[in-house]
């Protein structure tokens, strides 16, 4: 399967294990872990090796995982680093960083950068930009990237909520460039996420354009249609489509 994992997102009512048992039938290996909002989501204060052990049951890999939101409470930012370490036990290459606000991404993310160095954690943080989020548009990550002003902190081309917003992945690109390190593709008309190939989304000249950068992370899968009865059918179609492409 090379570099495509898939994300909860797209079955957030079934529980871990039931998720894991779907996606590697399709033939999937690499997955997003959540920490909230999904049934499928992880609890970080545990002890990791249930995890572990029900990933590899599956012939799974956790890759990515969601950070818990830090807020304006001082111990969210500790959070997300007991958080950071609970990924790295997992084997987790990339954490999204998050939070409530654009001043909040700024104010914690170099004592957050920090404290994972210090911890010589070997993950890559990325910031993300999603639809109604405090990061939503060009000028949002232009201002939390020149905010935080440290190439410590990575990006993740969020493919399908930029073009919700009317921004397309090239423009995207153009501004994150190198700094990318996870990307997420969903095919759409407008806002609405569809079958892949079927929506307005160039996603074959997004992995020629991506491979001839250089880029060599993960594209992770998200499925978010309106007849979700057929998501998981879609899933299984989406991983088929892709892999010629890459």
């Amino acid at each position: 399967m090379g570099n495509i994992a898939v994300s909860p997102c797209s079955n957030p009512e079934l529980t871990l294990e039931e998720v894991l048992k779907a996606y590697s039938g399709m033939g999937y290996e690499k997955f997003e872990l959540f920490t909230s909002w999904t049934r499928s989501s992880v609890n970080y204060t545990s002890d990791p090796s249930g995890y572990a052990s029900l990933a590899e049951r599956y012939g799974m890999k956790f890759t990515s995982m969601h950070l818990p939101v830090i807020d304006e409470q001082e111990e969210s930012l500790h959070r997300a680093i007991e958080a950071a370490r609970f990924a790295q036990r997992l084997g987790v290459n990339v954490v999204l960083f998050k939070a409530k606000s654009r001043p909040l991404y700024i104010r914690n993310a170099v004592p957050f950068l920090n404290a994972i160095e210090e911890l010589m954690l070997d993950i890559t943080p990325v910031l993300q930009n999603h639809a109604g989020s405090p990061i939503a548009t060009l000028q949002d990550y232009r201002e939390v990237i020149e905010g935080i002003g440290d190439r410590r902190m990575k990006t993740l081309l969020e493919v399908g909520h930029f073009h919700s917003v009317g921004v397309s992945w090239r423009e995207g690109l153009e501004l994150l460039g190198d700094s990318i390190a996870l990307v997420h593709i969903k095919d759409q008309i407008g806002p609405q996420s569809v079958a892949f190939g079927t929506g307005e989304i160039d996603l074959a000249g997004l992995f020629e354009t991506m491979k001839a950068s250089g880029y060599a992370g993960d594209y992770v899968v998200e499925m978010e249609v309106e007849d979700k009865e057929n998501t998981l059918t879609y899933l299984e179609a989406a991983r088929q489509y892709i892999q010629p492409l890459l």
